[in-house]
């Protein structure tokens, strides 16, 4: 299978929805690129289930870094909240015996980072709160694409 990820959009995505790397809209990046050895449907399976048991996530931006080779590519760090870090590791977790192979190792588990990636025209702000409620996985080719979109619907509201 095809490099993927898996964000948090800021704004809704439309399945289909194709964008150039510069111009890939706001999201807080929730399992950093990486490869899975199954089909399409146990992916996509996988995924409902960990957004169907995740409420809302609450996003407070924290400050600016340059991530990626030579830090090159500019992010807003947000507050490594619990549910934050319990959605990345679940992902990791429940993706492993489907053959989840991450493109950085480093980016993952305990150095997994939460952050809002930017785009050529906009960047998030230190202060600035978020509460997200869409879970989406994105095939990295050439046009990123949209492949599948959740509902965070987990029961009890935001979860912080």
């Amino acid at each position: 299978m095809k490099h993927m990820v898996i964000v948090a959009p800021l704004e809704p995505l439309t399945v289909g929805e194709s964008f150039v790397v510069p111009k890939f809209p706001l999201h807080m990046t929730l399992l950093p690129p990486f490869r899975v050895e199954c089909d399409w449907l146990e992916l996509s399976a996988v995924v409902e289930a960990i957004a169907d048991g995740t409420g809302c996530l609450v996003v407070d931006v924290v400050g600016q870094e340059g991530f990626g080779p030579g830090g090159g590519i500019m992010v807003s760090l947000v507050r490594a909240t619990d549910s934050l870090l319990n959605v990345h590791l679940g992902l990791t977790e429940a993706l492993r015996p489907l053959g989840w192979t991450a493109q950085e190792a480093d980016y993952n588990g305990s150095g997994f980072r939460p952050h809002i990636t930017g785009n050529n025209e906009e960047q998030v702000l230190r202060g600035q709160h978020f509460i997200l409620g869409e879970m989406a996985i994105v095939e990295m080719l050439d046009l990123p694409t949209v492949r599948a979109t959740y509902q965070l619907s987990g029961e009890g509201g935001p979860t912080e």
